[in-house]
């Protein structure tokens, strides 16, 4: 399994925090949300790890090789992280696309579970997501059944909204030939500025895409300072607990 994490941003909401450093290198009681989460991967043994990188990119290069040197770690550069999004910086990695990858926000802090179930999960395609009532930040997904996705992205209808996709997914081999030809025609058409979740909605109207509950389970995405401030909190504290059994 390979990891891909996409941490090209500049994530201005956040200034001063980022004026120097990029968000995924902000610290959170210690160590830094990518600490946190190359600390979860390597813990699953997922070592095979792609970081897309932009803005103050040689920052991460230095924590990588300092913090993590028994990771296999490549980088892939978005030298225009400042006009595009998400949808591009995946676009960037599609070299690494066609075995099964787990896709990660390089923002997102979370239990190691979410991850543990995804890659539990019988489910070739999985995307963690929190079931609850979503505000218009939020990516969300519509649900067909159960578990199934039936649609994802930011613009979704909030009335009839399942929950949020919180960022984190695994992606089986069989779609991604598919996946990488949806990104190329996306790029192709100017969307370079959206979100992968708008790539990702054609992709799942072709394979199928299941939802793996993570409602109990710590998690945040990191936006804005009171994000911050509810990780140093509330949330690092409450994964802490539960993994000790308090």
């Amino acid at each position: 399994m390979r990891a891909i994490i996409l941490a090209a941003g500049a994530s201005r909401r956040l200034l001063p925090f980022t004026a120097e450093k990029p968000k995924c290198l902000i610290d959170i009681n210690g160590g830094t949300i990518l600490d946190h989460q190359l600390d979860i991967l390597n813990s699953f043994g997922i070592k095979d790890i792609v970081i897309v990188v932009g803005y103050k990119k040689e920052n991460i290069y230095s924590a990588v090789e300092s913090n993590w040197p028994e990771l296999q770690i490549k980088f892939v550069e978005n030298p225009i992280y400042d006009e595009t999004n998400t949808l591009y910086s995946l676009w960037l990695t599609k070299e690494y696309l066609m075995e099964k990858f787990l896709y990660i926000n390089a923002d997102v802090l979370c239990h190691p579970d979410v991850i543990g179930r995804l890659l539990e999960s019988p489910n070739s395609s999985c995307l963690a997501v929190d079931i609850k009532k979503c505000g218009e930040e939020e990516v969300k997904v519509i649900l067909d059944g159960e578990t199934r996705i039936k649609s994802i992205g930011k613009e979704l209808d909030l009335s009839i909204s399942s929950g949020e996709f919180i960022g984190i997914g695994k992606h089986g081999a069989e779609g991604n030939r598919r996946f990488i030809e949806i990104l190329n025609s996306e790029v192709e058409k100017g969307n370079s500025s959206k979100f992968f979740e708008f790539a990702l909605d054609r992709l799942i109207d072709e394979f199928p895409y299941q939802m793996v509950d993570i409602s109990e389970l710590p998690c945040i995405e990191i936006d804005f300072q009171k994000d911050l401030e509810e990780a140093r909190n509330v949330i690092l504290p409450k994964i802490l607990s539960m993994q000790r059994g308090d």
